[in-house]
């Protein structure tokens, strides 16, 4: 059975977990449960937001390296696809069919947007702009629509309703198939998420304009809604003294409108209540890049714990909350519920181990280990290894393999610099390497060695070899390799 699912991620949070369940599929997790298609759709107006610009160039490199590895079956398995791919059968990589366009909001500011300078101060007008004033304060009026809602869904609800009349919305009713699920991101305490959420939930479960809204009606929708996590290093048009009242405020709305109506079948909460980390204020555009936080990577496994109980949802809404095991603000795989360190530990480690390779063991073994020469006397040629210094100077090695290598290892640094910390691995060197999970120290030689020796043994393998798709043998070898290495030193939670 082949099944797609579709991802709503609304507003700066909504993007930023898409990067982190990017970065899991890197590491070789799935969906399961017959999804074998992700499609991610953000929405969000500040086209020039760092942290959206930096998740669209993550999802186009992680398309492009995928591109180029026969039937990926560990690190990049999962398969992720624009809605414009499906609708127009292409496997052309354009990043910017990964965010859904809203008219009007790059010039404008939101009361031209609504048509409040067109009225009049004349009798007959004055009526409704002063009705409008008591809606909106001057502020929001003359707001600029190009950097978001600065934390105002009463904006927000205003320009995103336009959203479901959009060719990006029709493609999204044309592509849905019968055993398909939308699952949605958003945090309650800005202004783009909080109103996202009801609206698309509005239209997904009574709109009967879209395209197969018969079959959209009734399918599966999960969602996850952030309560306030960060605040700010100061206070001005987005205020964080004001998350936590907005939150408040939002969930009562939420739980008359939604959860008590049974719109949605599973809705995740998660927050950090008198949470410490501070972000760098950010109106929005290129200056706003929050760095990565564990619970971004937390609101990814809620997307992969609705796929994993989707054929058992029930029909009142359940409400789901997350957890660690212990209560630490230094968060390693051991802190983790059981379910949760398995899910992470394999794929994170043995990931991480790939890129620490690259970065520090490969100059040693390049053109000296048999993995890395393609002009060994008496070897056949179809023996030789495809991963020579030809490959590693390639154009496609440096600037896909080693750019989403760099993307990773800054989200897993990130996670290590904020609150709570996230941080499962220790500092590593090329004589050390296999010290990597904190806490454990395995016996024996402890360099990369052991990595080099598995993927000479590999290099014969011929499921792993490809020389029309070039990235083949590196992902599927470190895939093998590392999996074989870490295990037999039992340094992975299974």
């Amino acid at each position: 059975m082949s099944r797609k699912l579709y991802i709503f991620a609304i507003g700066g949070t909504g993007t930023r977990v898409l990067k982190a369940l990017t970065m899991l599929f890197a590491s070789g997790v799935k969906t399961g449960n017959g999804f074998d298609t992700v499609i991610p759709i953000i929405i969000d107006p500040d086209t020039g937001n760092g942290d959206l610009n930096r998740t669209k160039d993550i999802l186009r490199l992680y398309q492009e390296i995928r591109n180029q590895v026969e039937l990926p079956d560990d690190f990049y398995a999962q398969e992720i696809r624009t809605i414009n791919e499906i609708t127009v059968n292409t496997p052309a990589v354009n990043p910017d069919y990964f965010q859904f366009k809203l008219k009007n909001t790059d010039t404008n500011t939101f009361n031209q947007y609504i048509g409040f300078d067109s009225l009049s101060e004349d009798i007959s007008e004055i009526d409704d702009k002063n009705f409008v004033r008591l809606l909106y304060s001057a502020q929001n009026l003359r707001s600029n629509l190009d950097v978001g809602f600065k934390g105002n869904p009463n904006m927000g609800s205003i320009i995103l309703n336009q959203f479901t009349n959009s060719e990006d919305f029709k493609k999204f009713g044309q592509t849905f198939g019968d055993d398909d699920a939308i699952f949605i991101v958003n945090s309650i305490f800005g202004g783009t998420g909080a109103a996202g959420f009801p609206l698309l939930l509005k239209n997904f479960r009574g709109n009967t304009n879209i395209t197969n809204h018969v079959k959209i009606r009734v399918a599966p929708i999960g969602g996850i809604t952030y309560l306030p996590y960060f605040s700010l290093t100061r206070n001005e048009e987005v205020n964080a003294e004001t998350f936590e009242e907005k939150a408040k405020i939002a969930i009562d709305y939420y739980n008359r409108t939604i959860i008590s109506l049974n719109q949605i079948n599973t809705l995740y909460f998660i927050g950090n209540r008198g949470n410490t980390n501070q972000e760098e204020y950010a109106v929005g555009g290129q200056e706003q890049r929050n760095k990565a936080h564990f619970l971004e990577m937390a609101g990814a496994l809620a997307i992969l714990d609705f796929c994993k109980n989707i054929n058992s949802v029930p029909q009142t809404t359940q409400i789901k909350e997350f957890g660690i095991e212990h209560d630490t603000q230094n968060i390693s795989f051991t802190d983790l519920n059981i379910e949760n360190a398995k899910q992470l530990s394999a794929p994170l480690t043995k990931f991480h181990l790939y890129t620490e390779y690259l970065n520090k063991g490969l100059s040693r073994s390049l053109n000296t280990a048999r993995w890395t020469k393609s002009n060994i006397k008496l070897v056949r040629g179809n023996k030789q290894s495809l991963l020579d210094r030809n490959y590693f100077n390639s154009a496609e090695y440096n600037t896909q393999i080693k750019s989403f290598n760099n993307y990773f290892e800054e989200w897993i640094k990130e996670m290590k610099e904020n609150k709570p910390v996230f941080s499962p691995f220790e500092e590593i060197t090329a004589d050390n390497a296999l010290e990597i999970v904190k806490g454990q120290t395995p016996k024996g030689d402890k360099s990369f060695k052991a990595l080099d020796i598995q993927n000479c043994l590999l290099t014969d393998n011929i499921s792993i070899r490809n020389k029309e798709k070039k990235h083949t043998m590196l992902i599927k070898m470190f895939g093998r390799s590392t999996d074989r290495v870490l295990s037999k030193r039992n340094l992975l939670i299974r």
